[in-house]
């Protein structure tokens, strides 16, 4: 039997009494900030990498569109909410709820639209798919070449920058995709293209919900940037969606003799990971050996609805068996999952001490689903499900479990620090997967996603997908409505049981990869003052499938 058969998802709850934490307020506006420009966090002024942002929600009229040709519904670049687009997608007078008009018409799946799971609120979208069935004659002799523009953005003083956006592309027969900037009014240089071509940044295919960071030598004495994305196409089909379009400074290199804690990451054993366990370990140790800790991200066991106290016992030891082979084993701080509490034989209570029981043996010290640690430095807050019985609207996370995050991050912010915080679920419209219609997020869900929001210096940690971290939205920057403009950073640390994937049979859900081999993951994070570098492992091949650098913006050098 699957160990995905159930699809329950307890969702992290906050207080009702708290929601005057959460700073009230609309979405970001386009603005220039200056590289010393400061934001308040924790009651204290901080500097920002951010030079200027190019949000769409609330000041699309800083943006100018420019399409070739006769216009018409959907005709070039347009700027949409992003549920407004999927709408658009859907065919009509097509059946397409799955639990109803199964098997689902293919013209159901939207051309892989939804999964651009890092998108929030208005992008802007070139879609030459709806624009024919809008009633747009796209073909050879009516091509689509479209130009969205941002306005001068103020780079005097500058040497280098980095533009970052969110896209997601699909590449029809002859599409150009072009990104270029121009100085003070001059010519244009292409600076990103994707094409059919390999040599193209996309490789000659598809984008899916990928971030690009493209670095952008500034002329001397310049004073102003235009930056342009031009789409042209002659096929009815396919699109480019664009959103959070940032410039900011780069990164100085690490210096040769820069420290960092370190620390080893994996998710998601489940039963059907334990014989990858072993050889996660040892992935991680070669990789990190001197980590000061190792987190695991949820799902410690497979759970069976049917498991008594004994048999929950024994997987425990069954995963502790494999760790006791190991000579350098660093402290656990594991995260609760759904499935170490799904038993319906055993009291929630009675599992959630079964689960301490087990961090403790492997030094986490800890007597309840939630803490803090603090290891090398590094502040690490971990959340989870309690079993103390509490409103079930609250999915058994208590008021006072919101109230220690929410002091938490406050203080550590105020200390300038990057702050690890990890949960089992990850929150909806983030990293990988999370499109899907089981990932939504209740309100309280939202009240704790938007504390975490507040602080750009939080790294979210989450398992429970299965997805792996190969995809291009494994991590995402993340914004929430009234938070931080810089937003938080979310992490999908894959799993060593069963890798997931998009569903065959229906776009909003998702089933395993068995059209491949697994994939087992595993994570190492190095921790320095003014930054984290993320990277993910293959456990089977040991290669490194991914990387990411996050800025501790709070850090004053």
């Amino acid at each position: 039997m699957s160990l995905r058969t159930s699809r329950t998802r307890y969702l992290f709850a906050a207080a009702a009494t708290l929601v005057a934490l959460i700073s009230a307020g609309g979405a970001a506006t386009a603005q220039t900030i200056s590289t010393q420009a400061m934001s308040t966090h924790g009651g204290q002024s901080t500097p920002s990498h951010t030079v200027w942002r190019g949000d769409f929600d609330a000041n699309s009229a800083a943006w100018t569109v420019q399409t070739d040709g006769t216009a018409a519904d959907w005709r070039g670049w347009r700027l949409t909410e992003r549920d407004a687009w999927f709408a658009a997608a859907t065919p009509a007078g097509v059946g397409c709820d799955p639990d109803q008009d199964a098997p689902l018409d293919p013209r159901c799946f939207l051309d892989q639209r939804n999964q651009f799971s890092r998108s929030r609120g208005v992008i802007a979208v070139a879609d030459n798919g709806i624009a024919a069935a809008k009633g747009a004659t796209v073909d050879a002799a009516n091509p689509v070449t479209t130009t969205l523009a941002s306005p001068g953005v103020p780079v005097s003083g500058q040497r280098e920058l980095e533009l970052v956006f969110s896209s997601h592309y699909r590449q029809a027969h002859k599409a150009v995709g072009r990104v270029t900037v121009s100085f003070d009014g001059g010519a244009e240089t292409e600076i990103l293209r994707y094409s059919a071509a390999r040599i193209s940044a996309n490789g000659g295919g598809d984008v899916i919900s990928g971030q690009e960071v493209v670095k952008v030598e500034v002329p001397n004495r310049a004073k102003t940037a235009v930056f342009r994305f031009g789409y042209t196409s002659n096929r009815p089909q396919l699109f480019w969606a664009v959103d959070d379009v940032v410039v900011r400074t780069p990164l100085a290199p690490l210096s040769g003799k820069a420290k960092a804690t370190t620390l080893q990451v994996f998710s998601d054993v489940q039963g059907e990971g334990l014989p990858y366990l072993d050889g996660a370990l040892d992935l991680l140790h070669r990789e990190a050996p001197k980590a000061e800790a190792m987190l695991l991200a949820g799902d410690v066991i497979s759970g069976p609805k049917e498991n008594n106290q004994e048999q929950q016992v024994q997987e425990y030891n069954e995963v502790s068996s494999i760790f006791a082979d190991q000579k350098h084993l660093p402290t656990l701080l594991p995260a609760i999952g759904n499935h170490d509490v799904r038993s319906s034989v055993l009291t929630r209570k009675q599992q959630v001490d079964n689960f301490v029981a087990f961090a403790n043996k492997w030094g986490a010290k800890i007597s309840k689903p939630y803490y803090e640690k603090v290891v090398g430095g590094v502040p690490i807050i971990v959340l989870g499900a309690e079993g103390t019985g509490t409103d079930p609207k609250q999915q058994d996370i208590s008021d006072e479990q919101v109230a220690f995050l929410a002091q938490r991050l406050a203080y550590w912010s105020a200390q300038r620090k990057q702050v690890v915080v990890m949960g089992h679920n990850p929150f909806a419209w983030t990293v990988s997967g999370t499109y899907g219609e089981f990932y939504g997020n209740g309100p309280r869900v939202e009240q704790l996603e938007q504390i975490i929001g507040r602080y750009p210096n939080v790294i979210f940690l989450s398992g429970h997908s299965h997805w792996s971290p190969t995809r291009r939205d494994w991590s995402a920057r993340v914004r929430t409505t009234g938070g931080d403009l810089d937003g938080f950073t979310a992490i999908n640390t894959g799993g060593l049981a069963m890798e997931f994937g998009p569903s065959p049979d229906n776009p909003w859900d998702e089933d395993s990869m068995t059209d491949r081999p697994e994939s087992p993951s595993a994570l190492t994070m190095a921790v320095y003052p003014d930054r984290t570098v993320v990277r993910a492992f293959d456990v089977l091949t040991g290669e490194q499938i991914n990387e990411v650098e996050v800025a501790n913006p709070l850090y004053r050098g």
